[in-house]
């Protein structure tokens, strides 16, 4: 998977994003969830740039916005003291209520790139919470064309018999500018429930992720998560505390630094 930059289309994008001091972990790495900030940011830059009307702010006027449903990350080498982030982000077109959107990542100065991903996205009317037909309600918005190097979202399955777990309590720093939680939350929750030592000596490799309903402020949350420390794999579900209402199901693969 490559995604190009053509100046002549408003269906990629490309910016570049400084990593501070404090965005970076004292193994020298950058932080997993400034990534997914940035790619986030990015994002939002791309869908305005290809059309007004689809943006953050457009769809706001309709009292709508966007929802990102699943991701699959799949990180190259985890590189240490990155200075700049270069990242690319390819709008790939709807298919009924679902639009999709691809992503690179590369450590600006070396070229060297650290991910490539995948991602589905919903729209969602912001009071009612029920899901708009892309294709039906912007008949003009891309159609999605599926290409052979294409990465599988996953359709993950709910896990028991946990090795660990943590309680939070959702923060008014927590919501994002559709007041609910922001997605890079749910990736914070699922990793914390990993101990320090297992933190501090592996890398993700790939990510999968489901996001499966939102939390509000104030709500209490349990991220509980089971550990292959011989295929250094874990498997993590992220729980409404009052309802045991699943809210997101994550599953990473990891290496030994």
């Amino acid at each position: 998977m490559s995604i190009v930059i053509d100046e002549n289309k408003r269906t990629a994008l490309e910016a570049i994003f400084p990593v501070s001091i404090a965005e970076t972990e004292c193994s020298h790495r950058i932080k997993p969830v400034v990534i997914f900030n940035c790619m986030q940011d990015l994002a939002a830059r791309s869908i305005n740039h290809y059309d007004y009307r689809y943006g953050c702010e457009g769809l706001a006027e309709e009292g709508r916005g966007w929802y990102i449903i699943r991701y699959r990350v799949e990180f190259d080498d985890y590189p240490l003291d990155v200075k700049e982030l270069k990242i690319r982000t390819e709008s790939r077109g709807v298919q009924r209520m679902t639009a999709f959107r691809d992503f690179e990542v590369f450590d600006n100065s070396t070229g060297k790139r650290i991910l490539k991903a995948a991602s589905s996205w919903f729209v969602v009317d912001l009071e009612s919470k029920s899901v708009i037909n892309i294709q039906q309600e912007y008949p003009e918005f891309l159609r999605y064309e599926k290409r052979e190097d294409d990465l599988t979202l996953a359709k993950l399955k709910s896990v028991e018999d946990f090795d660990n777990e943590k309680i939070f309590h959702v923060r008014y720093d927590d919501l994002d500018i559709n007041n609910h939680v922001n997605n890079t939350v749910y990736i914070n929750w699922a990793l914390e429930a990993l101990d320090y030592e297992f933190r501090s000596s592996h890398s993700l490799k790939t990510l999968d992720i489901y996001f499966k309903h939102e939390v509000k402020y104030g709500d209490d949350i349990v991220s509980k998560v089971r550990i292959d420390k011989e295929n250094l794999v874990t498997e993590h579900v992220i729980l409404n505390a009052a309802t045991a209402e699943e809210v997101c199901l994550l599953r990473a693969e990891h290496v030994t630094n």
